[in-house]
C-alpha cells in the first residue's frame, strides 16, 4: 500500500510492507512512499516496525532508494494502519516521510529511561532549550513502555507522566505534544527499541521538533464516555490504585460495572476517566484523560495502572467505550480546521493497541474510519501502548485513545 504527494516545495508519502527480510523491507516502504518524488537533504522519516525487523537493516534498504538524505525516528510496534491496509498479527513495516526545501525539524534523544523517567525528560528538555527550540515548535516524542518482559519476569513498564514531568520542569511551558509508548507485542514478550538519527535503544527516549514552514496540529480521538457520576481515589501509591471512595479498588469496580465482570477481565479494559475541564459542564472529550487498568493484585484488591498520576484525592469517572463511530467525523474536521489555509501534507495516527477490533470486540476498526474521513491526504498508524497529547494546556499520557497529528505546509 502506498500514498504521497507533490505540493511546492514539500513532498510526503507512505508505505508499508509484509516483507519478512528486513534489508528488502525497507527497500519496498521506500519505493511505496516515494512513488517517484524526489527527496530533499531536510527530510524527515518516521519508520516503525514489529519485533521481528533489524531496524538498521530497515534503514540500510530505505536509503538503498533515497540515498542517504533521510533521517530516521520511530519505534517498536504491534500494528500499523494506512488507507486501505491494517494490520496487528503479523510481520509488518512501514512508515512515512516528509521532505521540504526548508528546515523544518530537529532530532533529539537520550539513552535510556530505565528507573530514571523524571531525569531523562529534564534532559531532553535541557537539549531542546540549548538548540534555541522556538517556544512555537511542536514535539513528537517516543518512548520505551516495556521496562521489563514477561520473559524476564513479572512485567514492568516505563511511565510517562514523569518523563512529562521532567520535560516541563525543563521548559516551563508545555508545547503542543503528541507522543507514542511503544509496545512490542500483545503478551509482552519482546522488549522494544526507540530510535532517532542513528540511536537504537531499547529503553530510549526520542523526540523530534518540528516548526519553519511545518506544522503539527494535533487532536484526541478517545472513543469513551463516563459512567455515572464521580468517585476519589483515597490511597494509590505510584501506579497502584488501592483504595476508591475508601473502599477496596477492586471491590467498588467490580460493583459500579454492576458485578458481572470478573476481577481477571479488568486489565485493558477498565478505564477511569480524569475530567480537567468543567466538573458539571457538557462532555467535552479533549478534556478528559484516560487511564487504562494494566493488571490487577487479587491480594491487594488494587488496580495496577499504566501510568501514575491517579493519586490520593484525584477524582474520576468510569469510562464506557463508544461504539459509535459517529463521533470520529466531527474530531477529523474540528483538526482539519485548525490548518485552514495551509497544505496538509500528512495525518499521522497514534492508535491505542486496545482499539483494534481483534482486541477491543469492536465491529469494525476505527483507524480506517479515521482515514476514509480524511480522504486523500496521506495517512499513516500506528498501534501504542501509550500516547500522549495536550488536554487543556498541560501534555498528558493517557490510555484506550487515539491522537491524530496533521503535518501541513504555510
Amino acid at each position: 500500500m502506498n500514498s504521497s504527494t507533490v505540493l511546492t516545495t514539500a513532498r510526503s508519502g507512505v508505505g508499508v510492507t509484509r516483507s519478512e527480510d528486513s534489508f528488502q523491507a525497507g527497500a519496498d516502504i521506500a519505493r511505496k512512499a516515494m512513488a517517484g518524488a524526489t527527496l530533499s537533504a531536510e527530510t524527515l522519516f518516521l519508520l516503525f516496525a514489529t519485533p521481528h525487523y533489524k531496524t538498521d537493516q530497515l534503514m540500510a534498504g530505505i536509503r538503498s532508494v533515497t540515498g542517504d538524505w533521510p533521517q530516521f525516528l520511530g519505534c517498536t510496534t504491534v500494528g500499523m494502519v494506512s488507507h486501505g491496509f491494517i494490520d496487528y498479527s503479523g510481520n509488518v513495516a512501514g512508515g512515512a516521510f516528509i521532505s521540504s526545501d526548508s528546515k523544518f525539524f530537529t532530532l533529539f534523544s537520550e539513552n535510556s529511561i530505565r528507573d530514571r523517567e523524571f531525569d531523562s525528560g529534564k534532559s531532553l528538555a535541557r537539549q531542546l532549550q540549548e538548540a534555541t527550540t522556538p517556544p512555537d515548535a511542536a514535539v513528537l516524542l517516543f518512548y520505551d513502555s516495556i521496562k521489563v518482559t514477561a520473559l524476564e519476569g513479572q512485567p514492568e513498564l516505563n511511565l510517562a507522566t514523569p518523563i512529562l514531568e521532567g520535560i516541563f520542569a525543563g521548559l516551563n511551558h508545555w508545547p503542543t505534544m503528541a507522543g507514542i509508548g511503544a509496545w512490542s507485542d500483545m503478551n509482552i514478550t519482546n522488549p522494544c527499541a526507540v530510535w532517532a538519527g542513528e540511536s537504537i535503544r531499547r529503553h530510549g527516549l526520542a523526540a523530534v521538533t518540528i516548526g519553519g514552514p511545518i506544522r503539527m496540529d494535533t487532536i484526541i480521538m478517545h472513543g469513551t464516555r463516563p459512567i455515572g457520576g464521580y468517585h476519589t481515589i483515597t490511597r494509590a501509591d505510584r501506579n497502584i490504585v488501592y483504595e476508591i471512595d475508601h473502599q477496596p479498588a477492586l471491590d467498588i469496580i467490580h460493583k459500579i460495572m454492576g458485578g458481572t465482570i470478573s476481577w481477571e477481565e479488568f486489565p485493558l479494559l477498565v478505564t477511569l476517566g480524569v475530567n480537567n475541564g468543567d466538573k458539571f459542564g457538557d462532555f467535552k472529550e479533549e478534556d478528559y484523560a484516560s487511564r487504562l487498568c494494566f493488571a490487577i493484585d487479587r491480594e491487594q484488591k488494587s488496580l495496577i495502572m499504566f501510568e501514575t498520576d491517579l493519586v490520593e484525592g484525584t477524582e474520576v469517572q468510569l469510562m464506557r467505550r463508544n461504539i459509535d463511530f459517529a463521533y470520529i467525523r466531527p474530531q477529523v474536521e474540528k483538526l482539519l480546521a485548525k490548518a485552514a489555509g495551509r497544505k496538509p501534507l500528512l495525518a499521522f495516527y497514534i492508535d491505542c493497541l486496545g482499539r483494534v477490533s481483534g482486541f477491543s470486540g469492536l465491529p469494525e476498526e476505527e483507524s480506517l474510519e479515521v482515514a476514509r474521513w480524511l480522504g486523500d491526504i496521506p495517512f499513516f498508524g500506528i498501534m501504542s501502548g501509550v500516547e500522549i497529547a495536550n488536554v487543556g494546556e498541560a501534555a498528558k499520557a493517557l490510555d484506550w485513545t487515539g491522537v491524530l497529528c496533521l503535518f501541513s505546509e504555510a
